[in-house]
């Protein structure tokens, strides 16, 4: 469950740093009062959007056959994956103007006498990060029974308690520990985990297509090597590589062709964006 607690962690602290831009901005607003009611009320809009998003993964799930589950599986994995380099590249890209671009919506829905344009811009932030984490965890979601239940919401507290604490500690190391090289670090592990979740739906995909009897090429699902004696990927130090930086002891040739193709699309995506922003 630790991809579980990072994933939230991360995720909160980008909720929690907008709910504190939005929170900071109202304060000094003449009616601030009267404006934080709809902040909060952003925030249980956004919430309560995120969960109903996690209820439907995990109906439309439970009421699929095991194909069909292996399918959506797959799609889920996917779609996480590119969420997550999305996500990545746009704080990367709009992390500077951030706190500006919020504040200037903000002002245009009160200069209209708004408080709802500030509710939508609160909630459609706050829905947006949940969104993200669903999916994110959407193989976790639509595999949770009661066995594992307890620990995958033990896991989520965890992450909301400790990006509470870390946006506290920031608070008052902010001058030596700047944002965006926070942002930079947790990036990179993020897009490791988007690559091991590529993996995964790209592996059980391969195996999709074995069982159904489809005609792969031989050498796709054959180990390149075998480094099960210096770090299983089965022991407990092996998992947490497995989980957080897609390490396989054995990895098979589609896997290893798969990382390659990633991070060559990740350099060229955020040189090119480099380029870009500078252009600008």
């Amino acid at each position: 469950m630790g991809q579980v607690t990072f994933v939230i962690w991360r995720e909160s602290i980008e909720a929690l740093l907008l709910i504190s831009i939005i929170y900071a901005w109202l304060k000094q607003h003449t009616d601030s009062r009267h404006g934080l009611k709809y902040l909060w009320g952003g925030v249980v809009i956004g919430c309560v959007t995120s969960v109903m998003l996690a209820l439907l993964i995990y109906g439309v799930f439970n009421v699929l056959d095991d194909t069909g589950q292996s399918l959506f599986m797959i799609i889920m994995e996917i779609a996480a994956c590119l969420l997550i380099v999305q996500m990545v590249y746009w704080m990367n890209s709009h992390g500077k103007s951030l706190k500006s671009d919020i504040e200037s919506g903000l002002a245009a829905q009160t200069q209209k006498k708004s408080w709802w344009g500030v509710t939508f811009i609160v909630a459609i932030a706050i829905a947006r990060e949940g969104s993200e984490v669903v999916v994110f965890l959407s193989s976790f979601i639509m595999t949770l029974n009661k066995n594992n239940a307890v620990d995958f919401f033990i896991s989520v507290l965890s992450g909301i308690v400790v990006a509470a604490f870390t946006m506290y500690v920031f608070s008052l190391f902010k001058r030596y520990i700047p944002w965006r090289i926070f942002f930079n670090i947790t990036g990179i592990i993020l897009l490791f985990l988007a690559v091991s979740l590529l993996l995964k739906g790209m592996e059980e995909g391969l195996n999709l297509l074995i069982e159904f009897d489809y005609s792969v090429p031989d050498f796709l699902y054959l180990p390149a090597w075998d480094t099960t004696n210096i770090i299983d990927d089965s022991g407990l130090f092996g998992s947490l590589l497995s989980s957080f930086f897609a390490y396989r002891s054995q990895p098979i040739w589609l896997s290893i062709i798969t990382f390659i193709i990633f991070w060559l699309s990740m350099a060229w995506l955020f040189l090119r964006g480099g380029k870009h922003a500078q252009q600008n």
